[in-house]
């Protein structure tokens, strides 16, 4: 079964340069989705789930676009939330956002758990690479992989509530500029 695992992930690493990324991505959608189906997960494990708004200036029904691989930022996201879930405390939360900042997208998921030692922020993004043996090695090659294919960023670092904040930042595509 680990074998198993490990070539599926291996594969899925090695198909991602193939994979069309020119999809019309309303983000959202895609985190409501995400956090619906990751809703049971959070049930068990008593973690809240929230999803923030545009943020100040912005109208609450604005939609989001974003030039992609539906499936691959699916992938990513889905990846983040459910570590923020699996690694937080019993009545934490999980915060996931999505805001225009000039001509990019900054996707962020925060949680309330025992954040990740600045030693290990940097390997957790090696694929494989686990800071323990609990933990899901699938998480850190798949998810730089997929901001990397995106010609996007990713950073991590401790938030207010000692816990941990992933922030991908990717280009939102010359097809969506604001043409509103």
């Amino acid at each position: 079964e680990r074998l198993s695992k490990l070539v599926r992930t291996l594969l899925d690493m090695s198909e991602l340069q193939t994979v069309s990324r020119n999809d019309r991505i309303e983000l959202h959608s895609l985190i409501e989705e995400v956090l619906t189906d990751l809703e049971p997960l959070a049930q068990e494990k008593k973690v809240e789930l929230i999803q923030k708004s545009q943020g100040a200036g912005a109208k609450a029904d604005e939609e989001l676009f974003l030039t992609g691989s539906d499936i691959l930022i699916y992938r990513m996201l889905y990846n983040l939330v459910e570590n923020a879930i699996k690694y937080n405390r019993e009545n934490g939360s999980v915060t996931v956002s999505a805001i225009r900042k000039k001509n990019e997208v900054v996707l962020t998921v925060s949680d309330t758990g025992n954040g990740i030692d600045e030693a290990f922020r940097e390997q957790i993004f090696e694929p494989f690479f686990r800071v323990d043996k609990s933990r899901s090695r699938e998480l850190g090659g798949v998810v730089r992989e997929v901001v990397r294919v995106h010609d996007g960023t990713i950073e991590v670092y401790t938030n207010k509530h000692s816990g941990t904040t992933f922030e991908v930042k990717m280009g939102i595509g010359a097809d969506f500029e604001k043409a509103v």
